[in-house]
């Protein structure tokens, strides 16, 4: 009787694989949306279009503006036109169920930065309806990823401020780049992860209080960190008592990621609010707010495109996206999605005495890219932590090493502030360190370690004062 009921929605996805021809205009229904409808009766979506967001973003990098607030601006208003346009026909059908005494689902929201729609607690009626929809290009469960796995040394100590830097600022020379006039000042960083604790007292200083901070989930007004992990890697990023790359930067945060996992609507939220940035009920935007570098020390699986589309809305709004490449090693062809894009630079994780991190994913991609980009420092390290305004912690793992990339770039960008995506790349793996690098003991790829780029260290390990060229 159970799968009775979901006869005609299996009928569906078998007309569309055997009679391709005929029925080509049907949206494809994803085998994990039939697996959870038959467990539990609803389940949440993420509807795709067929009218991507290519041709808007094509059309918005030809146009000239004055300021780049503007520019930001045209490019949110036509991906939102763009996809109500798209987005009109299951719309009217939205409108028309949520008037019936029986809802055939619980909340929607529409993404223009991908021209996607999230259906929550969708019933198989709906599914079955929205699969005769041609506007339609996929139907699929939302995706949830898990927080990458970190190793802890030391868990919620509290120590006195240390005079010098931590091992890894060092070891990139950030202090040499410091001494030089650049701390990262002007420019705002920001990271999409588990919440920050803003209070922090490495972190207090500089985070921007308006436009700064934005909870998808709860819409709570006063950022919050409820495992840690967020907090850490913006302590690297921009913390104060020598623990940040970029001290001197303003940061802001989304918080994409809860306790039990990333959700796919939670991070496309993150990354509209990234776009063009909002108060933190999520009204009120202000373009002129973006950030020009985002942290992103997430991902999972491999060969994914899930977030290919929300990347190039980023980076056609002048947004630098930078991602850790996960911790599923020692084996190669490990590098997660979404570092494993061609379109981000993806970073590996070193130990103080340079050599690769056993846990680092390698490459290569499954498209056969080399990954990871670059390397940078990701064992042991010390940061800020969630528990109290003064407590630190030290871990380990490739959302470690990331920051300290991301924390580059700020300094770059304070230096330079005209360097665009390509030329913020070029410069950070053409000015590494590889010679004091240790064997990593594997050719992934056919790549030895001492050819670079290699899918072990990528290009090497970064150094911000080569790269600035100071």
């Amino acid at each position: 009787m159970v799968f009775a009921k979901f006869a005609p929605l299996v009928a569906i996805a078998v007309a569309i694989a055997s009679f391709a021809d005929s029925t080509s205009a049907l949206p494809q229904v994803n085998a994990r949306v039939h697996r959870t409808l038959r467990a539990q009766g609803t389940v949440n979506l993420m509807v795709t279009f067929k009218d991507g967001t290519e041709s808007v973003l094509a059309n918005t990098k030809e146009a000239e503006f004055a300021t780049r607030g503007q520019q930001i601006a045209s490019l949110v208003a036509s991906l939102e036109n763009h996809s109500k346009t798209s987005q009109q026909e299951v719309a009217s059908l939205l409108f028309k169920e949520a008037s019936t005494s029986t809802s055939l689902f619980s909340e929607t929201q529409s993404f223009w930065v991908t021209n996607q729609l999230f259906i929550k607690d969708a019933t198989f009626e709906l599914v079955e309806k929205l699969a005769t929809m041609s506007s339609i290009s996929n139907i699929a469960e939302e995706e949830v990823l898990e927080l990458p796995t970190i190793e802890v040394s030391a868990t919620n100590e509290t120590v006195t401020i240390q005079a010098t830097s931590e091992w890894g600022v060092t070891r990139i020379q950030a202090p040499d780049v410091w001494a030089k006039g650049y701390n990262g000042q002007g420019v705002v960083v920001a990271n999409i992860d588990s919440g920050v604790l803003a209070t922090h007292e490495a972190l207090a200083g500089n985070f921007r209080q308006s436009y700064g901070w934005y909870d998808p989930e709860k819409k709570k007004a006063t950022p919050y960190d409820e495992s840690g992990h967020g907090t850490h890697t913006m302590g690297t990023i921009a913390g104060a008592n020598g623990i940040g790359v970029a001290p001197g930067v303003t940061w802001m945060a989304c918080r994409g990621c809860r306790p039990e996992g990333c959700y796919q609507s939670d991070l496309l939220a993150c990354f509209q609010f990234m776009t063009c940035p909002t108060d933190t009920s999520g009204a009120n935007r202000d373009c002129t707010k973006a950030p020009r570098v985002v942290n992103n020390s997430w991902g999972g699986g491999q060969g994914s495109t899930s977030y290919a589309s929300a990347i190039n809305t980023l980076k056609a709004a002048g947004i630098i996206p930078i991602f850790s490449n996960g911790n599923a090693g020692p084996r190669c062809g490990t590098a997660n999605s979404p570092a494993d894009l061609s379109t981000v630079i993806g970073v590996g994780s070193m130990n103080i005495n340079d050599d690769l991190r056993q846990t680092s994913s390698k490459g290569p991609a499954v498209n056969g890219l080399i990954k990871p980009d670059i390397s940078a420092p990701g064992g042991e390290i010390r940061s800020a932590w969630n528990s109290s305004t003064s407590a630190y912690n030290t871990i380990s793992g490739t959302s470690m090493a990331a920051p300290h990339v991301t924390g580059t770039i700020a300094l770059m960008l304070q230096a330079k502030p005209t360097l665009t995506y390509d030329q913020v790349k070029t410069a950070l793996t053409t000015t590494t360190d590889r010679t004091t690098l240790k064997a990593s003991g594997y050719t992934c790829g056919r790549t030895a370690d001492t050819v670079f780029p290699n899918n072990q260290f990528g290009y090497g390990r970064i150094n911000a004062l080569k790269a600035l060229g100071l």
